[in-house]
């Protein structure tokens, strides 16, 4: 009786992960995430943050054909292509489009804007993310979703030398859209129309 409890308790569980196998992929290297990118019919845009300048409620853009904004409570600040907060506090972003992967350089900054190592947490919407020490202002975290699109991410300094305070920044942000099927459609009757007229 036990062994057919547990066989079907087995059974039950993996047609629930059969059902559910949306995941997150993780990635420390910009250019594998792009390579990835690039094989899952994705393309990839970066946004260096050089056009901002100064102290603002939440800055904003368009990124690859995707709307997103910065945001954090009291206001973020950017200065020398870093976004940043104005306070000690997470950093947002969020997305409006179709954002099948995004990925950064996310640490931690002192009041000055000088690179400071420290633990960091990049979190998703849906709870996954990356928890870890952060040594270089070019180390590169991303994320892939094989399911629902990415529609946020928030970066948060997880400790630092006690008095001082650190502000979650971002030297830069990378977002992966896959075009939509009809899209993809449409590139295809273009690429037959172009094909037709070299003939």
């Amino acid at each position: 009786m036990a062994i057919r409890t547990l066989a079907a308790a087995a059974l039950a569980a993996g047609s629930v992960a059969s059902a559910s196998s949306a995941a997150i992929i993780s990635f420390n290297d910009a250019g594998l995430f792009a390579q990835f990118a690039a094989n899952s019919g994705a393309s990839v845009a970066t946004e260096g943050f050089n056009s901002y300048n100064g102290f603002a409620q939440s800055y904003s853009g368009v990124l690859g054909g995707v709307t997103w904004s910065a945001n954090a409570a009291g206001g973020v600040y950017a200065s020398g292509g870093v976004m940043s907060t104005n306070n000690p506090v997470p950093l947002f972003f969020d997305f409006a489009g179709g954002v099948t992967g995004v990925g950064g350089q996310f640490f931690a900054t002192d009041i000055n804007f000088n690179f400071v190592p420290s633990m960091i947490m990049v979190g998703l919407a849906d709870g996954s993310g990356f928890i870890g020490l952060v040594s270089s202002a070019s180390q590169w975290q991303g994320f892939w979703s094989t399911g629902p699109a990415i529609t946020s991410i928030s970066v948060q300094v997880m400790g630092g030398t006690p008095g001082q305070d650190l502000y979650p920044s971002a030297d830069s942000i990378s977002v992966a859209v896959v075009p939509a099927p009809g899209a993809v459609a449409l590139l295809g009757v273009a690429g037959l129309a172009a094909r037709r007229r070299r003939r």
